[in-house]
């Protein structure tokens, strides 16, 4: 927590983002780390800094690294903040499926979330296994509210009529593992905005823990190409929760399409056939 006397901004990322003093020393000590500590060469994917290498050398993993999701809640002493960290093997392009080991702490409780592919997901030691909710009308969804873009907004509307309650903590990460250890019942972000580093880790977790995990049509999560790329992320405990927040999300699209072929008619304009 001595980082919260670091406020300070640094420079401004390759997504347009302020990087705050606290993030770019965060990020320091891990990539110090991966250079005293690991012989072989590491290619290191970062929020801040883009590409890093640990050593000259092809590099057998690539680590994908956010050292602080929820920056804005860490610089207001909010406890919402976590370290994701994923490693992928190799030197090349990568899938979210191509991660290997994840890993979530939060970083004012010091929770540690944790997992191997094919060997199962931790929470500090323990099994992480998420909850048994399967109807929309039980579940408790955390939702990204953060649109940039407010015409996206109404992607939400059908499902905040139809879950029982909502969550926003302000980091994708930490409402990620929250869904594979139960904290929550989903984690839906329709906004086609989220960077890989602050899903990546916490995508092999909730998969290991048994949890579903696709984007906003029910499609495999896209191959990782470039740091900065968006992603819409649904994540739910049960197939028959998943299916059925995808179910509702398909009515938003279809009533968006249609609000913008009314004001089309409207404003005198031919609405676009195909």
């Amino acid at each position: 927590t001595e980082g919260l006397t670091k406020l300070g901004i640094v420079q401004d990322n390759a997504r347009g983002d302020v990087t705050k003093e606290f993030d770019y020393l965060a990020e320091a000590r891990i990539i110090d780390y991966c250079t005293r500590e690991i012989t072989e060469p590491v290619r290191i994917l970062t929020e801040e800094r883009g590409e890093v290498r640990s050593k000259s050398g092809r590099a057998a993993w690539t680590l994908i690294v956010d050292p602080v999701d929820g920056s804005e809640n860490f610089a207001r002493g909010n406890e919402f903040s976590c370290v994701s960290l994923a490693l992928a093997p190799g030197d090349e392009a990568f899938g979210p499926d191509d991660i290997r080991f994840g890993l979530v702490g939060r970083i004012f409780t010091g929770t540690v979330f944790e997992a191997e592919k094919g060997k199962g997901a931790w929470k500090s030691g323990q099994p992480a296994r998420p909850s048994t909710v399967t109807e929309l009308s039980q579940a408790i969804v955390a939702i990204d509210f953060n649109f940039k873009d407010k015409s996206a907004v109404p992607r939400i509307h059908c499902l905040l009529a139809s879950i029982k309650d909502a969550r926003r903590y302000a980091s994708a990460a930490y409402e990620l593992v929250g869904v594979a250890a139960g904290g929550a019942d989903a984690y839906v972000d329709v906004r086609d905005t989220l960077s890989p580093e602050n899903y990546l880790a916490a995508y092999l977790i909730v998969r290991e823990a048994g949890g579903i995990i696709t984007d906003r049509f029910g499609q495999p999560l896209a191959p990782i190409r470039s740091m900065t790329q968006g992603q819409s992320i649904v994540a739910a405990c049960t197939q028959e929760l998943h299916t059925a927040i995808l179910e509702v999300l398909a009515q938003d699209v279809t009533k968006g399409a249609t609000r913008k072929k009314v004001t089309a008619v409207r404003a005198g304009r031919r609405p676009k056939t195909r």
